[in-house]
């Protein structure tokens, strides 16, 4: 018997094993708070003393954490990388430790679970208000800070940087939680008054953090349900970042209001995940809406969902355009001018 001709190598596969248990290091490292103590070089046997942890197993918690370029090691103590040292540090503006356990909690907790959902379905579930603002409006601060370590400023950059841009005076943001990106464009331009729509127990700490920018004289908010409730009229840009896949079956009459509130020749944006390749691309995307789709609900869009449901609603031109982002892949940004 001759040996395979083997012409691919098994490579990924391996890969692909070890995935779970470098996710597992990093959220392990956040809830001990590690980062917190490796500002400046630390031996092991006193990280563990903090801790409270066996030392030798410690020892093998903190190299595999450098293997992940978490931490580095030098005479054998232990320091952040600026990776770590910006991003997971307790207390700093663009700390995505909160985040980053928060997100890591919509992923299958056990295998079991995966093969539990395949096998039956999801959950039953409902698209109550309320079910959403339980979702949100205690991890709005999270939020905040995932959106101000770059996502709002790269927003902020691509909408200024629009020919239209230069003679708003009116934006709304829909379903804009935290209000940064909403805050980001605003700053752009002396002109430019701000709304952030969304629901009574979000918009509670939205209030909080745009008095914190010192924005509260340009940027208000609304609050209520921007699907059913109106929203006013009068706006030169309606934005919308990552809200509209929780009423993707319901689009037509939303986008109708939506260009019924801008004016002539005003813009309407919505960032969101577009899936391609009959939704097998961006990897990403596809991974990262699949917890969510098997145990309650499929909130993945399409490519083609939002902008056909834009030119039903009357908008005269639809542009497309990929943007890249630090949670992987990329996202569009898909322009209707009315």
């Amino acid at each position: 018997m001759q040996l395979p001709d083997i012409s691919i190598k098994p490579e990924m596969l391996y890969k692909l094993v070890y995935g779970t248990t470098k996710s597992w290091l990093l959220i392990t490292a956040i809830e001990f708070e590690v980062f917190d103590l490796t500002a400046e070089y630390r031996a092991a046997d006193e990280i563990a003393a903090i801790l409270k942890t066996h030392k030798a197993n410690t020892i093998l918690f903190l190299n595999a954490l450098c293997a992940i370029d978490l931490l580095e090691k030098k005479d054998q103590a232990y320091r952040n990388t600026p990776l770590s040292d910006t991003f997971l540090v307790r207390g700093k503006d663009c700390y995505l430790g909160q985040f980053l356990t928060i997100s890591e909690q919509w992923n299958f907790q056990t295998r079991e679970q995966m093969k539990e959902s395949i096998k039956n379905g999801p959950a039953p579930h409902t698209d109550k208000i309320g079910d959403r603002e339980d979702m949100f409006a205690p991890h709005v601060n999270a939020m905040r800070n995932y959106a101000r370590s770059g996502i709002s400023q790269f927003m902020a950059k691509q909408i200024s940087r629009l020919p239209e841009f230069a003679g708003m005076k009116k934006m709304l943001e829909l379903g804009g939680a935290h209000g940064m990106d909403c805050i980001a464009v605003t700053q752009k331009s002396a002109e430019l008054q701000g709304i952030v729509f969304d629901t009574p127990s979000v918009i509670k700490t939205t209030r909080n953090i745009i008095s914190g920018y010192g924005m509260e004289k340009r940027v208000t908010v609304m609050e209520g349900d921007y699907t059913t409730d109106p929203i006013g009229v009068g706006y030169d840009l309606i934005y919308a970042k990552a809200t509209l896949n929780f009423f993707k079956d319901n689009l037509d009459p939303l986008f109708t209001k939506i260009h019924g509130a801008l004016n002539p020749g005003g813009l309407f944006i919505s960032v969101h995940d577009g899936l391609t390749n009959e939704g097998t691309t961006p990897p990403h995307m596809v991974i990262s809406w699949l917890p969510t789709g098997l145990s309650s609900r499929d909130l993945s869009l399409d490519r083609d969902v939002i902008p056909d449901a834009m030119l039903r609603a009357g908008f005269k031109t639809v542009k497309i355009t990929p943007l890249s982002f630090s949670m992987g892949d990329s996202m569009d940004m898909c322009i209707g001018r009315k």
